[in-house]
């Protein structure tokens, strides 16, 4: 059964220190390209990659299982930067490449390679995080192999959140339990994405975003997962905002009302505020801070729910 980190100072320390370093090295190369020709960019990213794999394998020999696994998944990221920079370096990346845009073996071939890096580091260091780099190297993979951009890579992109849910599940019934945490991300995140990109316009788009939220937090007691409650809390973050912004100003008033809890208070207080109906498009500078109140309130209550029924489901 594979190791599983546990949160604590320490782990926390590991991992903002190690994903740290990887932001400072995808920095500084891109810094590098621009000082330098495609052959000396390709040059820097292989010394990256490079170094990065030594502190991964010489914490591993070290016995620092938690380091050598953040390290890992950091060289995995480098090994992708470095088979872009070579594909470039050859002249086999088109100038205008674009992802989800056009069928391009080029790009689909630094997925691929993605995809195989992530597995073969992940069989060496045992390390659960690799499994979410596995899981969007191959849903970009499928993604770009079978759609063009636009809504139908959406749609396919639901599906493959949704594949890797039932693939998260299966994996949680066996002895990988551990691995099936970061599919679960990947699940989330993908689903997420692609309803943010079919509702991300309308009133109604971001209503049916909270609704998302919510049933993303419901999910979290049933899986087992915080990961949807995060992700849950994150979609009814994003839908406040766009109703306290609108609310705010001269638009979505009533949308606002009809669509977020908040809408509750303001038909009750209303009259202390000149009536609802009298909006005079001078804008409500109350508006977000008691949207985002109630987001706060819904929030601790949604959390308290999730707190009986995993007491409840724990004593049954």
């Amino acid at each position: 059964m594979p190791t599983v980190p546990r949160w604590s100072s320490e782990s926390f320390l590991v991992y903002a220190g190690g994903l740290i370093v990887l932001t400072a090295a995808v920095e500084a190369l891109d810094t590098l390209a621009g000082s330098y020709g495609k052959a000396g960019f390709a040059g820097w990213a292989a010394l990256v990659f490079g170094g990065l794999a030594a502190f991964a394998f010489g914490f591993k020999q070290a016995g620092e299982w938690l380091a050598a696994g953040v390290f890992a998944a950091s060289t995995v990221v480098a090994w992708t930067i470095l088979v872009g920079a070579l594909e470039s370096w050859f002249g086999w990346l088109p100038e205008d490449v674009s992802p989800l845009r056009g069928f391009h073996v080029s790009v689909l071939a630094i997925a691929l390679l993605g995809f195989a890096a992530a597995v073969v580091a992940l069989r060496v260091f045992r390390f659960p995080l690799l499994v979410a780099l596995a899981a969007f190297a191959s849903g970009f993979f499928v993604t770009d192999l079978i759609s063009n951009g636009g809504n139908w890579s959406a749609v396919v992109t639901l599906f493959v959140g949704l594949a890797f849910f039932v693939a998260a599940l299966v994996v949680e019934r066996g002895p990988s339990r551990p691995y099936g945490f970061w599919l679960h991300v990947a699940a989330g995140v993908t689903v997420g994405g692609a309803l943010l990109w079919f509702w991300h316009e309308s009133d109604a788009d971001w209503a049916l975003v909270a609704v998302a939220g919510i049933v993303y937090v419901a999910l979290a007691v049933p899986t087992r997962r915080s990961s949807y409650a995060v992700l849950g809390a994150y979609g009814l973050y994003l839908s406040a905002t766009y109703f306290a912004e609108t609310w705010s100003g001269n638009e979505g008033a009533e949308a606002a009302f009809v669509a977020f809890p908040v809408g509750i208070v303001v038909y009750l207080f209303s009259p202390f505020f000149g009536g609802y109906d009298e909006y005079d498009g001078g804008g409500r500078d109350w508006a977000a801070p008691l949207t985002f109140a109630v987001l706060g309130f819904l929030l601790v209550v949604l959390g308290l729910v999730l707190a009986r029924r995993r007491g409840a489901a724990a004593g049954a």
